[in-house]
């Protein structure tokens, strides 16, 4: 999103609320990143909950100003408190009346701040989906449908004749990985496919 930095309406369109109308001003934009929405007031001197996606939590806390709503309007951060929701101060927000004005809100950052980020996958094995798996003594398994995180141990969920079946995943039983063909060879106890009969 690009939001104009003008104090006044651009003289050549007198349409501005992006300055993307007329493209034809000097005033500079800047780039902003969606980062959560505003919830409701907290206590009585003008702080508020924040709710921040938790992929820009670390920036969120870091940075000096937001901006808030639809046109965005920045706000100076007095102070953040963390634990579960962030709670916010702003600077000339000293009641519940007025901070109670920006509840459920969209929250902007500056893009600038925020790192580039590629998303973690949830578990080493995540690449493995739609892989299929070879083990002697059983048909060819698969494909793999999701990555099941427990505590203990990772395990391969798949279908195989109408029914859910699940295959431990760990490096031991792993003997070899066929690329071209997305396959997984692997040593595996027996029973896997009469579990649950």
């Amino acid at each position: 999103m690009q939001l104009c930095l003008t104090s006044n309406v651009c003289n050549n369109c007198n349409n501005c609320n992006n300055c993307n109308n007329c493209n034809n001003c000097n005033n500079s934009t800047m780039n902003l990143t969606e980062v959560g929405w505003t919830g409701k007031a907290h206590g009585l001197r003008g702080e508020i909950k924040l709710r921040v996606l938790e992929l820009y939590e670390d920036e969120v806390l870091e940075v000096k100003s937001v901006l808030i709503g639809e046109p965005p309007v920045p706000y100076f951060v007095e102070q953040f408190r963390s634990g579960g929701a962030i709670i916010a101060k702003f600077e000339g927000l000293d009641s519940r009346e007025l901070v109670s004005l920006l509840s459920n809100k969209p929250l902007y950052v500056l893009s600038s701040v925020i790192a580039e980020k590629e998303p973690e996958p949830d578990t080493p094995f995540d690449a493995l989906v739609g892989w299929f798996i070879e083990a002697e003594g059983y048909p060819r398994l698969g494909p793999i449908s999701e990555i099941m995180d427990l505590p203990e141990h990772y395990l391969a969920e798949m279908k195989h004749e109408g029914n859910d079946i699940l295959v431990p995943l760990h490096e031991d039983l792993i003997i070899d990985i066929r690329e071209d063909d997305q396959t997984l060879i692997m040593v595996l106890p027996d029973g896997l496919l009469t579990m649950g009969d």
